[in-house]
């Protein structure tokens, strides 16, 4: 029907995720703090809003590969390259402009390169597998 360039879309979703990292940053910092809470005034202060800027990271790389995978026909697997690429020059970038913003950015980046990265080995080695019995059945 239509031609989808499957590198081109790989590097959007990309920039999708590299994008998204200074928003989950702020929806992190921005998370209300539980009740139960309020007494661990170090734990709010120090790990809360990594913790929440984590969490929703990892929610949102799941999301974005359910979109990849049931819209666009895309797996992570194709073109991981220009998947990762912008997310890894915008970290780049942000440790030689902004070091002090450095560590907050690597509380959304891990998680999301992480599950990319899970997701592409395991969707590579699924394929794998499937082209080994196609040519043992041969």
């Amino acid at each position: 029907m239509f031609n989808v360039n499957k590198k081109l879309w790989s590097f959007n979703f990309g920039c999708l995720i590299a994008g998204s990292l200074v928003w989950l940053v702020q929806l992190g910092n921005l998370a209300p703090v539980p009740s139960i809470l309020h007494p661990h005034t170090d734990f709010i202060l120090d790990y809360y809003p990594g913790l929440v800027t984590a969490i929703t990271a990892s929610l949102a790389s799941f999301l974005l590969l359910t979109l990849m995978h049931k819209g666009f026909k895309l797996c992570a697997s194709e073109h991981t390259f220009w998947l990762l690429l912008p997310t890894l020059c915008f970290v780049t970038l942000t440790l030689s402009i902004g070091p002090f913003l450095f560590l907050t950015i690597l509380y959304a980046a891990i998680p999301m390169l992480f599950i990319l990265l899970f997701s592409a080995i395991t969707f590579r080695l699924k394929a794998q597998k499937k082209t080994a019995l196609y040519a043992k059945a041969l």
